[in-house]
């Protein structure tokens, strides 16, 4: 419990708080990137269809702000950016397959810089923080799951979404749990 030491007294009885919610959510985001690694593929389909969902769901805002606020000029960019959330969205859903290349793209641009700040993060926050190791260790990952996918293009797109997201929910779940599990320590303990 040392690294909870140098933790500002609010944090500590915000974790001590809530604790239970913080092992939930890390137990359910670790069984989800167990089970997004075992069936990659199915991953990736899913989310990029996930993703078209969201998309139409993005371009239904957009018209509703056009259409509620705004000059002429505001209200016509947020239907052309709608029109371009329908079309993108409308074509990951009917071609999930095609668009897992150029969301594998994306997410392995993502990965790359997250895992770059998780790296700085991490060494920023040894000794202070807890879990400062495993945010280390999960930024090296990302960066190097990263490399290894744009280094693949365009074949590892069929395996990559699922591996990638899979990989970085069981990380968060195991970052989670061990901080829930210290603080429901400090919670038992009291917040000193």
């Amino acid at each position: 419990m040392s690294a909870m030491s140098g933790m500002p007294p609010e944090m500590k009885d915000a974790l001590a708080k809530s604790w239970k919610l913080l092992l939930t959510a890390g137990i359910i985001s670790a069984v989800l990137g167990a089970i997004a690694i075992i069936v990659p593929p199915l991953a990736s389909v899913t989310i990029t269809l996930l993703v078209g969902i969201l998309l139409l769901v993005g371009a239904v805002a957009y018209v509703a702000e056009a259409i509620s606020r705004g000059t002429t000029g505001h209200r016509i960019w947020s239907f052309i950016v709608a029109i371009i959330y329908v079309i993108a969205g409308v074509w990951l859903i009917i071609n999930p397959a095609e668009g897992t290349i150029t969301l594998t793209w994306v997410l392995a641009v993502f990965f790359l810089i997250i895992g770059l700040f998780r790296i700085i993060a991490g060494i920023g926050a040894r000794g202070q923080v807890p879990n400062a190791g495993w945010t280390i260790v999960n930024g090296v990952l990302a960066v190097l799951i990263a490399v290894l996918v744009i280094a693949n293009l365009p074949s590892s797109a069929a395996w990559a979404i699922g591996l990638l997201v899979g990989i970085q929910l069981l990380f968060d779940g195991i970052m989670m749990i061990t901080a829930g599990m210290a603080a429901k320590k400090l919670s038992e303990g009291g917040s000193n």
